[in-house]
């Protein structure tokens, strides 16, 4: 129980600095679909009112290869199980209006009390945000 905890405090600090430096913070189950709501997320997206709970987030990348790149991503994260070191890319998000946007995903993945790699991604709008 203490474990879990501290595990618990980690991954709010985490989330609480992702927060602060990214325009919206998406936590992802094991199977790549979003935990919660993310609402700022929508709101870059021009989804307004959407309910993104559920949704895969691959499913909002505009392209092919930024998906696959994506999915690399979390794939070796799996193999790591949960203890991959953090990281960034960039990605094309596709908006309501069907606009490809770029986006900074900081990726930090972590275990679920159940043993699964979860993933925390920091989502950054802009050319700015780009470091790769």
């Amino acid at each position: 129980e203490v474990e879990a905890k501290g595990g618990q405090c980690r991954l709010s600090a985490v989330s609480g600095l992702l927060d602060l430096m990214c325009d919206s913070v998406v936590d992802l189950g094991h199977d790549l679909r979003m935990k919660c709501h993310a609402p700022k997320l929508a709101n870059m997206l021009m989804k307004g009112g959407a309910f993104l709970e559920g949704t895969a987030l691959p499913d909002l990348i505009a392209d092919g290869e930024d998906r696959g790149k994506f999915e690399a991503a979390m794939a070796a994260a799996e193999q790591e199980a949960g203890r991959g070191e953090p990281g960034m890319f960039g990605v094309h998000l596709r908006d309501s209006l069907g606009n490809s946007v770029r986006m900074a995903f900081y990726h930090v993945p972590y275990l679920s009390v159940g043993g699964r790699t979860n993933h925390l991604i920091g989502v950054k709008e802009g050319s700015d945000a780009w470091g790769c």
